[in-house]
């Protein structure tokens, strides 16, 4: 019995982590699923941190991923890891400069670029769109 349990035990810690998610390179993975907010190198990133967790509720109905990428590390909602070449990955993808808000559709595209952080008017964009107007039909 107690050979039964170990046996158990290992196969199950086998296949945990077998089921753990690649690490993420770059946004492909999160298309049709998420739209995304990359705050680069933000002159506050506290600030800009906690306007992302004042509109959580939010976030979670746009199904938004955000990333504030600081000069070595993001901080983001995303639940999995960040692959080293995340950063450079993402900034030489998207050409992102200093201090811009990028809003990227579920279809990986640019949706809006600018120099402020307004989730307010971020939200507002999104819910303009047809694949949100679709999905506040849907919950309906």
């Amino acid at each position: 019995m107690r050979q039964l349990r170990y046996l158990f035990l290992l196969a199950l810690g086998l296949f945990s982590n077998a089921s753990e998610s690649a690490l993420l390179n770059d946004f492909s993975t999160l298309r049709w699923e998420n739209r995304l907010i990359i705050v680069n190198q933000p002159t506050d990133p506290d600030y800009v941190l906690s306007l992302m967790k004042n509109h959580s509720e939010g976030i979670v109905d746009r199904h938004i991923v955000w990333f504030i990428l600081k000069d070595s590390e993001a901080l983001t909602n995303y639940s999995g890891q960040l692959s080293e070449s995340f950063m450079s990955n993402i900034k030489q993808q998207y050409r992102l400069k200093k201090n811009t808000v990028t809003l990227i559709g579920k279809d990986g595209g640019i949706k809006s670029q600018g120099s402020t952080v307004d989730v307010k008017a971020l939200f507002l964009t999104i819910d303009a769109m047809y694949m949100r107007q679709r999905e506040i039909q849907q919950k309906n």
